[in-house]
């Protein structure tokens, strides 16, 4: 009795393992997991941010600009 009930577990343990798979990266918007080192997720079109890079497109404003 002991032993199905270790053996159940097993299963249930190694189906969750399968399909949840909590190590790997997802997306924020869909929930579909990350395709490689692609910056865009292959369901949806969401962007990831990549290590390293900065957001260049909103700066802060120049010195100039924000003394008015």
């Amino acid at each position: 009795m002991v032993w199905s009930l270790v053996f159940a577990g097993f299963v249930i343990l190694m189906v969750v393992l399968k399909y949840l798979r909590p190590w790997s990266e997802r997306c924020p918007q869909c929930s579909a997991t990350r395709g490689g080192e692609t910056p865009l997720c292959p369901e949806c079109g969401w962007i990831f941010e990549l290590p390293g890079e900065e957001d260049d497109d909103y700066g802060e404003l120049e010195e100039a600009e924000t003394r008015n």
